[in-house]
């Protein structure tokens, strides 16, 4: 699902210019500048981080960056809402495959996405913490809200399709879709505090427990990976590559 020495005189900001920079001027376009500020912000903090900050990270001329963002708000926002559409992009994009044999099978595949984009995910969860209630940010939780509805629906749905096939036992599908969203949310934020972490036998051993919650005895299609040692996430979903 805070926090500069004052200016005697704020410059009041002319409006970013439209379109992508003049062929002298290539660099690395909207998308790929939003993912460098996400990565800065969460290294650094939101507060502590200015548009020249991220256009060192990104080897470029810090006015490229008003040709796509209004400001530095506005370029936080962009990040969030990046990851978050690359996160149920690539959940969709195997859900609507016909490849999933049942709810647990879409389940786990939610799961693997959180493992597969655990970067940037976290990153998303530790700015919106540093964020809360920063002056001139309050609009981008709109797209974290937006982001927990969209999650909260999606498992719900797939728990009452379990429910309804028989293979889960009666809850309440808004309670356990909770129970999850809040679950990956920790083991995300653990994996940022904790350089040995192993988030995706953590994110395992949950399914497990999840599983026996919903009364799930069944076959499932992907089982622990145990090639090589886990840190951070960084052995993940390969077929999602």
């Amino acid at each position: 699902m805070t926090t500069a020495v004052k200016p005697a005189k704020p410059r009041k900001r002319a409006s970013p210019k439209l379109g992508r920079p003049r062929t002298g001027e290539a660099g690395p376009g909207p998308t790929e500048l939003a993912k460098i500020a996400l990565e800065l912000f969460a290294e650094k903090h939101f507060a502590s981080v200015s548009i020249r900050d991220i256009g060192r990270a990104a080897n470029v001329n810090s006015s490229m960056l008003y040709y796509y963002f209004k400001d530095k708000e506005a370029l936080f926002r962009a990040a969030i809402e990046i990851s978050i559409d690359e996160a149920f992009q690539l959940f969709e994009k195997f859900y609507n495959s016909d490849q999933h044999l049942n709810a647990v099978d879409a389940i786990e595949e939610w799961f693997d996405v959180h493992v597969t984009l655990n970067k940037q995910l976290r990153n998303v969860i530790k700015i919106s913490i540093d964020c809360k209630g920063a002056i001139g940010v309050a609009e981008t939780e709109e797209p974290i809200q937006r982001f927990y509805r969209h999650e909260n629906e999606i498992l719900q749905k797939l728990i009452r399709e379990g429910m309804r096939d028989g293979i889960f036992q009666k809850v309440d599908p808004f309670v356990v879709a909770t129970m999850i969203s809040t679950a990956l949310d920790g083991v995300l934020a653990r994996s940022f505090f904790l350089r040995d972490f192993d988030l995706p036998r953590t994110v395992e051993e949950f399914k497990d427990s999840l599983w026996r919650h919903l009364g799930y005895t069944g076959p499932r299609r992907r089982r622990p990976r145990a090639s090589g040692k886990n840190v951070n996430g960084q052995r993940h979903a390969q077929r999602a590559q």
